[in-house]
């Protein structure tokens, strides 16, 4: 048993005992170490103590698990045979698996005891089919966690967490859908954990992981993405020749030892920093060696593995790992001469390591904001969060695509100003936005508090429009049950109704489609009706591309794909951001007439922002932007807005005394502002404005998509108020905010209006004698006499009450009463617990007033 458990549950990772041991021994001198203050705590939340958990170790993990599983499954089926089966025997059964014995039963198969045993009679067919029983299971499971993320393990796998293991690679655009495999979750625990230390970005996470690139709210800090330049250590090697950890570990040991490495650790004798300092590789102490002679012994090719004496910082040591799932980045190395010189390097060189590029601290999608340098740190994190939602590419092959949903934008253009990643990684296949003039101005007063004015000229000729493309997965075959099943076929209603359907019964492509409309048609092959297919929603599409994926029923069509296409041109409401995180609703679309115009070219601008939202979000690199950009457009080339570029001493003097000459010399400011005259007045406005070319996105929060009216429509059942969702035809909720709000603006009736008119609106009868709403019954009324006083053309008579108390056992004191309906709901719940509600009535209508000052 102890054998077992120093095997399987203690320090797995090492294979002997004496490795076992040394490794504990080092922990109890840390620990001394740790209690006598001469060294400092290892930090749990430190990037260095941990290591990613990559997709294929995950799924090998959890194959192994449900392997085992399935194997103890199938041991318990056999042994259910054998108490079956008198004539079996587990110790031939396990004979004849040692053995290989299973291929057939021509000859009769020797066992230990001697005789044959009932193996002869069955073969390699019956020994399989104890493990197919079960084998199905397997496949079913890994399926599962793949599409659902949930890992069901009753052993946990020992993971933190059984859930959120997968997500689906949007392709909203290529921005979004490259982070997904960039991204680095530390787990949904950490989530509901009221502490703020695992999202702190440490100093050990330089390099690995974007300071920037980082979602705001609950997942901030817990949800990064890894630097453009880092990458995780794998199995593999560059040539993509698996790795041999092993002969990896005795090479570097041996070095080791030649370097002077003792393989046998010292003895202890003394308290204080150590002397002689132990060598780790991959958690496996494997020697020691002198402080003195440490620097000879460190690779050349290693960046962070030495820690040296300190009193109070970190454990001393020597750490070396091999393994995968490590983080790794590339960095400038100092050359090391044979003699111990420095090559002369010493004033080009001056440090041990330097980096490539200050650019490869921040991710792929932070690295595409220019000059982000000169921007606050909120704005850039915004920014990275606004490049994942603009209406763009999403991929190449779009026109043969099936997404469930996906944005198209129209008319994208490449960017004037841009950096050296844009160029790198070819996003000009994947456009995102549209170069628009924009003009820095209050104008009109529709652009307060983030609106932004659009030119509706602008508009119209194209700009910022876009297309949603939504496909719909029709799957027949899955309906089908018993004999009955269904097939495309061309309806044999009139054509009128069902001109948009072809004779195969799926939709032309190119047609225009309304809501209630037929657009496909299915037959039911037992009875031989056909049974049209109407839109639903209430907004007309375009039928985009029909896609056939095959059949098994007789040569009929049973699933297709009909993407749908939707038209979104910019209207008031939508959403728009610069790469700079300055986004805005549009709040007007202006006629071209009465915008302004410059005074030197006679531009009009496309897009109005009001110049409030600079001075507290701190945007220079927006300004900077709209001034290269101006003087590029007039050079005609692209301007390199790489940031830091002025730390690696790429650029002497700064942005604006680079590019203001230029424009200069074609005639505009040196600081490009500009004059602007009014369009509806003539005159020209007592300012210098900010006029030039901004790369602005459209970002996928429309209100063509969002927008919710009701009048009336469906409730719920057990509330009696209207239904929220969208989705449903529901209304948006008047919570307790807006309720607080009109309380205090004193709206009594437009709050009674909200909340009982037009939401529970009820009348109940309650009993004025005892006060219950719960208690009345109906009465049977007297439709006979009723009936024949009409025949006999009298006038009717007063009906008596309807209803009556049935705990007062008269109807003398029943009132009817308008409350919302949600208040006798909540009589009922309180009679349910035993509490009685009582009213009490009053036939006042008004509140006396007092007439004395006094009183």
């Amino acid at each position: 048993v102890a054998e077992a458990v120093l095997k399987d549950y203690i320090f797995v990772h090492l294979q002997n005992n004496h490795d076992k041991f040394n490794l504990l021994i080092f922990m109890l001198q840390k620990l001394y170490a740790i209690v006598d203050q001469t060294a400092s705590p290892d930090k749990a939340d430190a990037l260095q103590y941990q290591e990613v958990l990559l997709p294929g170790h995950l799924i090998t993990v959890f194959l192994k698990d449900r392997l085992q599983d399935w194997l103890r499954k199938s041991k318990r089926l056999i042994v259910e045979e054998a108490t079956k089966n008198k004539s079996f025997d587990l110790n031939d059964f396990r004979d004849f698996i040692l053995e290989g014995q299973v291929k057939g039963t021509s000859r009769v198969i020797e066992t230990s005891s001697g005789k044959p045993c009932w193996l002869m009679r069955i073969g390699a067919q019956e020994v399989r089919k104890f493990l197919s029983k079960t084998s199905a299971y397997v496949g079913k499971a890994i399926q599962s966690m793949i599409k659902v993320g949930k890992v069901n393990s009753q052993s946990g796998l020992d993971l933190p967490q059984r859930d959120g293991m997968t997500i689906h690679a949007e392709r909203l655009n290529f921005h979004r859908y490259i982070s997904h495999f960039r991204s680095v979750h530390r787990g949904s625990s950490f989530a509901k954990m009221r502490t703020t230390s695992v999202r702190k970005l440490l100093p050990e996470s330089w390099g690995f992981l974007c300071p920037v690139h980082t979602p705001d709210g609950e997942p901030c800090g817990l949800l990064n993405h890894m630097t453009s330049t880092c990458r995780i250590s794998s199995f593999y090697n560059s040539e993509g020749a698996t790795k041999d950890f092993q002969k990896i570990k005795m090479s570097l040991i041996a070095r080791l030892v030649g370097a002077g490495m003792a393989q046998l650790l010292p003895r202890i004798e003394r308290t204080g920093p150590p002397e002689v300092l132990h060598v780790h590789v991959d958690g496996c102490i494997v020697g020691s060696i002198a402080s003195a002679k440490i620097e000879e012994v460190i690779p050349e090719d290693l960046e962070v593995g030495y820690v040296p004496l300190s009193h109070g910082g970190a454990y001393p040591g020597l750490y070396l790992f091999t393994n995968p799932a490590r983080f790794l980045r590339p960095a400038f190395m100092e050359i090391r001469c044979p003699d111990g010189g420095d090559g002369g390097r010493n004033k080009l060189f001056p440090a041990t390591h330097e980096e490539i590029h200050p650019t490869a601290i921040l991710s792929v999608v932070a690295n595409l904001t220019p000059w982000s340098d000169h921007n606050q740190s909120p704005r850039n994190m915004y920014q990275c969060q606004m490049a994942k939602q603009t209406m763009g590419f999403c991929g190449q092959a779009l026109k043969f695509r099936t997404d469930v949903k996906a944005f198209h934008l129209q008319t994208p253009q490449t960017p004037i100003v841009r950096t050296a990643t844009y160029s790198k990684y070819c996003m000009d296949e994947f456009p995102s936005g549209t170069n628009a003039i924009v003009a820095v101005l209050s104008y009109t007063g529709y652009d307060m508090e983030d609106a932004m004015i659009l030119n509706k000229s602008a508009v119209d000729r194209g700009m910022f429009r876009g297309h949603i493309f939504q496909t719909e997965c029709i799957d027949l075959s899955a309906k089908s049950r018993d004999n009955v099943t269904e097939f495309f076929c061309k309806s044999n209603l009139s054509r009128d109704t069902t001109a948009a359907i072809e004779s195969d019964g799926l939709p032309r492509i190119g047609e225009n489609i309304f809501p209630n409309e037929q657009y496909y048609s299915v037959c039911n092959n037992l009875t031989g009706t056909v049974r049209p297919i109407k839109l639903k929603g209430s907004e007309p599409a375009a039928i985009d591309y029909v896609a056939v994926n095959g059949t098994n029923f007789k040569d009929r069509l049973q699933k297709a794909n009909i993407r749908l296409r939707r038209v979104r041109n910019p209207i008031i409401g939508d959403k728009f951001s610069s790469r700079h995180g300055q986004k805005g609703v549009c709040s007007q679309l202006w006629p071209d007439i009465d915008m302004p115009f410059s005074a030197n070219t006679g531009m009009r601008p496309d897009l109005i922002i009001n110049p409030h939202a600079f001075p507290s979000r701190m945007t220079i690199a927006m300004l900077l932007e709209s001034i290269a950009a101006k003087a590029g457009s007039l050079k005609g080339k692209f301007i390199d807005a790489t940031p830091f570029a002025s730390s690696v001493k790429e650029r002497s003097n700064s942005i604006v005394d680079e590019l203001g000459p230029m424009l200069a010399s074609y005639g505009f400011n040196y600081h490009g502002t500009e004059i602007l005259y009014s369009g509806v007045f003539g005159t020209e406005m007592k300012c210098e404005i900010f006029l030039g070319p901004v790369y602005y996105q459209r970002l996928r929060h429309m209100v063509s998509d969002k927008f919710q009216v009701r009048t009336t429509g469906r409730i719920d059942q057990i509330t009696r108020q209207p239904i929220g969702g969208r989705k449903y035809g529901g209304g948006i909720r008047f919570g307790e905010m807006e309720r607080d709000a009109l309380l205090a603006h004193g709206a009594s009736y437009l709050l009674h209006d909200r909340l009982h008119s037009c939401s529970d609106y009820h009348i109940a009868d309650v009993c004025s004698i005892c006060g219950s709403l719960l208690t009345a019954t109906v009465i049977k009324s007297e439709s006979q006499k009723k009936a024949k006083r009409d025949m006999l053309g009298l006038p009717t008579v007063k009906p008596p009450k309807n209803f009556a108390c049935q705990a007062c056992k008269t109807s003398k004191g029943m009132e009817t009463v308008a409350m919302p309906y949600v208040f006798r709901y909540l009589a009922s719940e309180l009679a349910a617990m035993n509490i009685k509600l009582e009213l009490r009535l009053s036939n006042r209508t008004e509140h006396p007033t007092t007439t004395s000052e006094e009183s």
